[in-house]
C-alpha cells in the first residue's frame, strides 16, 4: 500500500491572510481541497492524512473528511519535520501494511497527477524518488554576501514535492535524527543523511509552492486555465 502524508500544520502568516493558506479559496475550494483532490485522483495512491495544525483540526477534517481515501487528521508538531514524524508514527499504528509513503505539501496544488503516478513507480523501483525541478539560472555558493562558487546548474534540482519513500526506512530515518529534526528542511534531506539513495523525478514549473499573495494570484491564473 501507498499513503500520502499531506502536510498542512502551517499557519502560513507570510501570506497575509486572516486564515492559514491552506484554508485560503481559489475560485471557491480551499488550496487544502484542491491539493487532496490530486491525491484522491491519484491512481497509485491508495489512502492519506492529513497533517493539522492543533488549532484547526476541525477545518481540515472539514474540508477532506468526504474523500474515500482519507483515513484521519493527524496533530502535527513545532515544525514541519516534526509534524511529518507525528504522521509516520500514526501510520506505523494503523493495521495497513504500508509499503511506500508520499509526502506533499498541502499548499501545492498544482501538481501533476501524472508525475505523482513517476514518481510513486520510480520509488517502487529504486525505494525513494522525489519530484524536483532542474535549475534553469545561474547558481553560486555564498558566504557574507560574497560569491565563492558557481555551481554547475546541471547538476542542481531544486527539491518540490511529493517525495516517496520506502516506509520503513524513512521512519527509521527520522528515528536516527528524531533529536536534531530541526536541522533539516525536507524529507529528503533526512533520508539522505542516513545514507539511502534518491532518485530524480523531473517536475515542471507549474508544482508551485504557494507562499505569498502574489503566488495566490499565479495560483488563480493557473486554476483558470485547468491546472
Amino acid at each position: 500500500m501507498v499513503c500520502a502524508i499531506i502536510v498542512a500544520g502551517g499557519e502560513g502568516k507570510r501570506a497575509g491572510y486572516n486564515v492559514p493558506k491552506q484554508f485560503q479559496k481559489i475560485n471557491g475550494k480551499s488550496v487544502l481541497r484542491l491539493t487532496a483532490e490530486k491525491i484522491q485522483n491519484s491512481p497509485e495512491i491508495d489512502k492519506f492524512i492529513v497533517i493539522s495544525h492543533k488549532n484547526y483540526c476541525e477545518e481540515t477534517q472539514h474540508e477532506v473528511q468526504d474523500l474515500n481515501k482519507f483515513i484521519s487528521v493527524v496533530i502535527g508538531g513545532n515544525s514541519r519535520q516534526q509534524s511529518v514524524y507525528n504522521g509516520l508514527k500514526f501510520l506505523r499504528e494503523l493495521k495497513y501494511k504500508i509499503s511506500y509513503v508520499a509526502i506533499h505539501d498541502a499548499v501545492r496544488p498544482f501538481v501533476n497527477i501524472n508525475k505523482i503516478s513517476e514518481c510513486v513507480k520510480m520509488a517502487k523501483e529504486k525505494g525513494a524518488a522525489i519530484l524536483a525541478e532542474k535549475a534553469t539560472y545561474t547558481m553560486s555558493k555564498v558566504q557574507n554576501m560574497n560569491i565563492k562558487s558557481v555551481l554547475n546548474r546541471d547538476e542542481i534540482y531544486l527539491h518540490n514535492t511529493p517525495q516517496v519513500f520506502d516506509f520503513l526506512k524513512l521512519l527509521f530515518a527520522y528515528s536516527q535524527v528524531e533529536n536534531m529534526l530541526d536541522s533539516f528542511t525536507d524529507d529528503a534531506s533526512i533520508y539522505h543523511y542516513c545514507g539511502f539513495n534518491i532518485y530524480i523525478v523531473e517536475d515542471d514549473k507549474n508544482n508551485i509552492k504557494l507562499t505569498t499573495k502574489e503566488d495566490f494570484l499565479l495560483a488563480e491564473y493557473l486554476l483558470k486555465l485547468g491546472y
